[in-house]
């Protein structure tokens, strides 16, 4: 550009094989090996005790030390130097919310820091997370995240139930990582096509979920703008920290015009910028749940308008998001981070679409996209 059962902790990420995508446990998300058969004391690598140290290769020794740096939890002096970076150098619209000069960084970034080094130990020694991805996961303390879910029919009726349990998955794992990035967890948790839903969300999704009212038309620009965007950013004076969006959908725009969705982003980051947050202030992040035509020539739309490019990321259509779930350190992080660091993960991106032909598939006559009043 998750009830669920216990997430493993080695790294697994998706490799292309034969035009399909099999897991490997080989490679981390931005290249590195991770596989603990080479590390020393591991089963079936070297041992600490009784080795020859006399004929020690220094090139696998070598890469038992950067291994052994995957693990190291990085110190808050490193978290700050990659929040001021992202600020300064990358997201410089953050400079309205958090200051320009050293002092001002130092004095609004303290808390974030703290609570980036808190996040940071978690997921490398709990959770068994890398320790580069975790310094890039760190920024999210510098955000807001808010989700807002497609709850169609056809969420709970397609794909034999399949969508819905993607869904929650969804859910469950973005809700955990953001839990550790804002004490709060997750701002809000909101529905297109149902009133309701919840604020500072850090629990489990299915019973909720389980329990929630489907159907009804997807209208996702206005929705946008009346749960979202309308009560905590353009309607919010008040906002202090940037807000990331997640929009997750099963399906295209329905019940309003193909160009709303772009003009509610556009209007959003202007007004934003007019009221003195800057243009970095909101951010949107779209993902597709299941097989739907529609959902995917959305998401192709969106990633290919040059006017709001800048402003959203999206997850390729070509994904399978329930198979992806499972190999969490690569599709958690390119979902958080996509429209905070456009570059994340873009090589592995490639890597896995370089043998794919599915993308002809959306790019179909576009009957869905019908502009209605």
């Amino acid at each position: 550009m998750s009830t669920t059962a216990p997430l493993p902790l080695a790294w697994e990420r998706p490799v292309p094989v034969h035009g399909s995508l099999k897991f490997e446990q080989m490679v981390s998300p931005r290249g590195k090996e991770n596989s603990d058969s080479d590390c020393p004391g591991a089963e079936g690598g070297p041992s600490r005790k009784g080795r020859n140290t006399n004929n020690r290769d220094p090139a696998v020794e070598g890469q038992a030390v950067a291994r052994s740096r995957e693990h190291e939890v990085p110190s808050g002096e490193k978290i700050g130097g990659r929040l001021k970076d992202l600020i300064m150098n990358h997201r410089k619209g953050l400079k309205n919310m958090y200051g320009e000069t050293e002092e001002e960084l130092n004095n609004s970034l303290e808390a974030p820091i703290k609570r980036g080094e808190e996040m940071a130990r978690k997921l490398i020694t709990e959770m068994g997370c890398s320790r580069e991805v975790t310094i890039d996961l760190t920024v999210l303390a510098l955000y807001d995240v808010a989700i807002l879910i497609s709850d169609s029919n056809s969420m709970i009726y397609e794909q034999n139930g399949a969508r819905k349990k993607a869904l929650i998955q969804f859910i469950d794992r973005i809700t955990e990582i953001c839990s550790m990035a804002n004490e709060f967890g997750v701002l809000a948790l909101r529905f297109m096509n149902h009133r309701g839903g919840k604020k500072n969300w850090t629990g489990k999704s299915q019973e909720y979920l389980d329990h929630h009212s489907y159907g009804d038309a997807t209208r996702i620009g206005t929705e946008l703008k009346k749960k979202i965007l309308n009560k905590f950013a353009t309607g919010n004076p008040n906002q202090s920290k940037p807000l990331l969006v997640l929009i997750v959908t099963d399906g295209g725009i329905e019940g309003e015009k193909r160009s709303h969705l772009k003009s509610v982003i556009r209007d959003c980051v202007k007004e934003r910028e007019g009221a003195g947050k800057g243009r970095e202030a909101v951010r949107f992040q779209f993902t597709r749940i299941g097989n739907g035509p529609g959902a995917a020539q959305l998401l192709v739309d969106l990633d290919e308008d040059r006017d709001i490019r800048e402003y959203i990321d999206v997850l390729p259509v070509e994904f399978d998001l329930e198979r992806l779930l499972a190999d969490k350190w690569f599709i958690l992080p390119k979902i958080l981070l996509g429209a905070i660091l456009p570059e994340w993960g873009q090589d592995e991106i490639k890597d896995l679409l370089s043998d794919s032909d599915k993308y002809a598939e959306y790019t179909d006559s576009g009957d869905d996209w019908a502009d209605s009043d």
